[in-house]
């Protein structure tokens, strides 16, 4: 049988420029008004796509929103691959804090701010940003363990809070600047005892 002939699935297929539509329309949205102003009709009405299209793609505002935000913010701060695990670590907090400084940082804080009082909004930010974002860390100060660059005894997990940890914290509180001099001496300082002698 032709190729032409061959049976659909049931449904319509997710058109990709659609989506790439809706996913921009959510993040420029996201970054204008906030999440808590977000909604499903005005995604749709950017967009030029129709409410019901949204609702068959995604469950909720808050599972197009977190994706919307992935995708614009991931190529940012992703991990650069190099010889050296500590200066891929260090590439990508800078990277980091510079996202953090502006509207990146805004709408992290508000997904933590609501999330405090809402756990389905705190779990797709654990589950769609942070956990993925801890896990290639590990990943990374992984290598740095095997290739002998790191002390083969470091507790990836707590050496990935030392890390990051103050990172949020000033994006949080903003009570003293996040600035590369910043990340830079916070780098250091947490590698300084982690060397492999």
């Amino acid at each position: 049988m032709p190729s032409s002939c061959a049976k659909r699935l049931p449904g319509r297929p997710r058109s990709d420029a659609a989506r790439t539509a809706v996913l921009e329309a959510a993040n420029s949205l996201l970054s204008e008004v906030g999440f808590s102003r977000l909604t499903m009709e005005s995604i749709a009405a950017r967009a030029g796509v129709g409410k019901a299209t949204l609702y068959r793609w995604w469950p909720s505002k808050g599972a197009v929103a977190m994706e919307a935000f992935l995708a614009a913010v991931s190529p940012k701060i992703a991990f650069p691959r190099t010889d050296s695990a500590v200066a891929d670590i260090t590439t990508q907090m800078l990277r980091l804090a510079e996202a953090y400084r502006g509207t990146t940082g805004r709408i992290v804080c508000e997904f933590i701010a609501l999330g405090q009082a809402d756990p389905e909004i705190l779990a797709a930010f654990l589950e769609g940003y942070m956990f993925p974002r801890r896990n290639a860390a590990k990943e990374v100060l992984g290598r740095g363990v095997a290739s002998g660059e790191l002390r083969a005894d470091v507790d990836l997990d707590l050496l990935v809070d030392a890390l990051y940890g103050p990172i949020f914290h000033r994006m949080l509180l903003r009570h003293q600047p996040l600035d590369e001099a910043f990340v830079r001496t916070l780098s250091a300082l947490v590698f300084a005892g982690l060397a492999r002698r």
